[in-house]
């Protein structure tokens, strides 16, 4: 057997196994059942700052739960969703549930689009969420993307 003549085929069959490697050893982007936590400082235009904290446990049904505060007003929100299908760096979500201690936003909150309770289909239930999953250089953190809203979002453990 001639090396030279068959070099060609070990390339691309090593290349072809590191590939299948990195398919079946990728870990998912998510660790079920776990907390993840974070914070968020917003500036209004008015110079008002808003200060959110937000909770998420991934489960088969998804949790999250955040606060607003603003100066002496506080919202507190959250939302239940049953997963419906889980990847390795996606969640597809249906909301069951979702409810805000205020019937109305903190003020001036529409006028930032980072806010995921002071916009209408955050809280409609049945509505679904299609979360995907970002790379991190950080193990405690995951970053997501939901497609619907238009909203990244990093926590950490």
């Amino acid at each position: 057997m001639n090396f030279v003549r068959f070099k060609h085929l070990f390339i691309l069959s090593g290349m072809a196994l590191l590939a299948l490697a990195g398919i079946v050893f990728d870990r998912p982007a998510y660790t079920k059942g776990v907390s993840y936590h974070g914070t968020n400082n917003i500036v209004l235009n008015s110079g008002e700052m808003i200060h959110s904290e937000e909770r998420l446990i991934i489960g088969d049904t998804l949790s999250l739960a955040v606060i607003e505060k603003s100066d002496a007003n506080l919202n507190y929100a959250s939302l239940s969703a049953k997963a419906v299908s889980f990847g390795r760096r996606t969640l597809e979500l249906e909301i069951q549930q979702a409810q805000s201690s205020r019937s109305n936003p903190l003020s001036g909150l529409s006028e930032v689009p980072d806010v995921f309770f002071g916009r209408q289909y955050g809280l409609a239930t049945g509505a679904a969420l299609h979360l995907e999953f970002l790379p991190t250089q950080v193990e405690n953190t995951i970053c997501y993307y939901v497609q619907e809203l238009d909203y990244v979002r990093c926590l950490y453990r």
